[in-house]
């Protein structure tokens, strides 16, 4: 592993663990946006980035263990402990220029719904939106680490106070980012340099949680959001063509 690569695997933690302490979620989403330019193969980019979720979700869920929402938290964990395994074997399966193009879609989609949809949709917290959450869920972690956007679209309306919210969050992807590792290593995706890369990106992913928690209350976090989802409707572009 060159020079180069290990300078931007430090950088893309970077980011997305700043990303992750401002706005709450985004680690993997941020993480795909380049390390699928990084990564000889695509399912080991997508390993990559759960690699490094699985470290900054269990420091998250020990600490925030007391406020988890575990009755709450089981639909989404039974639909996606269903569907992560499905998912993981196709992206193994999926060519390098095919796997980026479906990305690219996803990334534009997620953005859209992210810039234009976000406080516009409202679901209730039954049993059944649970599962469907997870099942979409599970699905989009499984292809692309991007499990993020439905997951927290139902856990918004589905918990009352916020540390409830963080918590439950944090131990559905430490859970789920564990599992898709476990059948990952069963596909033989990860290897020595994913593993490397993942310890590498990890470190830069705590120091950006650092730093995000330093600037937390001087940012716009809404601004800020806004620039990374626009990116990422450029950088999902650019894999399609």
């Amino acid at each position: 592993m060159d020079t180069f690569i290990i300078v931007s695997l430090v950088a893309v933690g970077l980011g997305a663990g700043f990303i992750q302490r401002v706005s709450g979620f985004g680690l993997g989403i941020f993480a795909m946006l380049f390390l699928p330019y990084l990564m000889s193969e695509p399912a080991s980019a997508t390993a990559v980035s759960c690699l490094i979720s699985c470290g900054a979700t269990t420091y998250n869920t020990v600490k925030y263990r007391k406020h988890i929402p575990y009755k709450t938290i089981l639909p989404l964990l039974f639909a996606s402990l269903i569907t992560i395994p499905i998912a993981v074997y196709y992206a193994a399966s999926i060519s390098g220029n095919f796997f980026k193009m479906l990305l690219g879609i996803v990334l534009i989609l997620i953005s859209l719904y992210l810039l234009f949809f976000d406080s516009k949709i409202s679901i209730k917290p039954t049993v059944r939106n649970g599962l469907l959450a997870g099942t979409v869920g599970g699905t989009l972690g499984g292809l692309f680490s991007t499990a993020g956007p439905p997951v927290v679209l139902y856990l918004t309306y589905a918990t009352k106070e916020k540390m409830a919210y963080f918590a439950g969050l944090q131990f559905y992807f430490c859970l789920t980012n564990y599992y898709a590792t476990a059948f990952r290593i069963a596909n033989g995706v990860i290897d020595r340099v994913v593993l490397i890369a993942a310890l590498v990106g990890f470190v830069g992913c705590m120091a950006g949680d650092l730093l995000g928690k330093m600037v937390f209350d001087k940012l716009d976090g809404a601004k800020l959001k806004k620039i990374i989802y626009v990116g990422m409707i450029i950088s999902g572009i650019l894999m399609i063509i």
